[in-house]
């Protein structure tokens, strides 16, 4: 294995709750590090400063340090017993292996140390971007999906529960291969076991992940073009009414989750997921609308609480 372009002469690794086992396992994945110029220590963290932390995710201490980490900005890998799929963060199995533990750490060591940019995971939704409007293969583990030029269908090639792809999409280590011929596709297609609106594949995916599905500007004015294609009953209760007002006007992110009682958090998943599917404008202005007397509900917001059981007891203004 080459050594890579840039040096990191001193990357300090704090574990949290791992066993003595897997931080042997870490040391001796550290080690090999040497070989690609990388000098690293492991050391328990104590919120001394570090270049990664790696804590185990099966217990809520742990769970409360990576999302700490992950807020900062610090390149975090998490250990768990649980699938891969579950995890928000870079990840490896309990019982991983010394090598599949140090390709992790210098992934993300080498991704922290080139960009200063937080870690961004190689989802089937970032992989999409390089599609340029060609249809193409997507491959991660067990899952195999088409997804037509237009980006309007999913096709599925392997015989796996659906919301196993759905988990699987925004998990890192997707492989994308264009397909440039007519007779590729054609073979690719005789392999479908299922199809689905790709709209509907990306907000059922962004529901299930904690995360947006690409990343969003929470500062800029956004709405949405038009509501997705999504199977009913679906879609979080809480979505609705702030899917609904990006419906009507632009909103600022802070702005909208205030009015609505929202998250920003869920925002940001809205907004992810409508980026994904070509549905959020975020070149709209601001737009100056007449206040109503009072907190008086426009009709259609009335209709959607009416729809889905919605409660306006502090009224919205739109």
């Amino acid at each position: 294995m080459s050594a890579p372009a840039r040096k990191i002469s001193a990357a300090v690794i704090g574990c949290q709750g791992l066993d003595v086992l897997h931080v042997m396992r870490l040391k001796v994945a550290s080690s090999l590090l040497m070989a690609e110029y990388i000098q690293a220590d492991v050391q328990e963290w104590n919120q001394q400063k570090v270049d990664l932390l790696v804590a185990s995710a099966d217990d809520s201490r742990g769970q409360e340090l990576l999302r700490e980490a992950d807020r900062k900005g610090l390149p975090v890998l998490a250990v768990t017993r649980n699938v891969l799929s579950s995890l928000s963060v870079p990840g490896v199995a309990y019982g991983a292996s010394v090598r599949e533990i140090f390709q992790q750490l210098r992934q993300l060591l080498l991704a922290a140390d080139s960009s200063g940019e937080r870690f961004r995971p190689r989802t089937l939704f970032r992989s999409l971007e390089e599609a340029r409007g060609k249809p193409c293969l997507l491959h991660m583990g067990l899952v195999k999906v088409v997804v037509d030029a237009d980006q309007t269908q999913v096709i599925l090639l392997r015989d796996i529960p659906y919301e196993n792809c759905l988990r699987a999409a925004a998990e890192a280590g997707w492989t994308l291969s264009l397909l440039d011929g007519d007779t590729t596709l054609e073979q690719c297609m005789s392999d479908a076991v299922g199809q689905h609106p790709f709209e509907d594949f990306c907000w059922r995916a962004a529901v299930l992940n904690s995360e947006p599905l690409l990343p969003v500007d929470l500062q800029g004015h956004c709405r949405l073009r038009g509501w997705p294609e999504v199977e009913t009953g679906r879609l979080p209760m809480q979505w609705l009414l702030p899917m609904a007002a990006m419906m009507i006007r632009p909103w600022r992110p802070d702005e909208l989750a205030q009015a609505t009682g929202t998250s920003l958090d869920d925002v940001a998943r809205i907004m992810g997921a409508a980026a994904c599917t070509h549905l959020l404008d975020t070149s709209s202005a601001p737009v100056a609308t007449p206040r109503g007397s009072g907190n008086k509900v426009s009709g259609f917001f009335s209709r959607i609480a009416k729809r889905f059981g919605l409660n306006f007891s502090k009224g919205l203004q739109v």
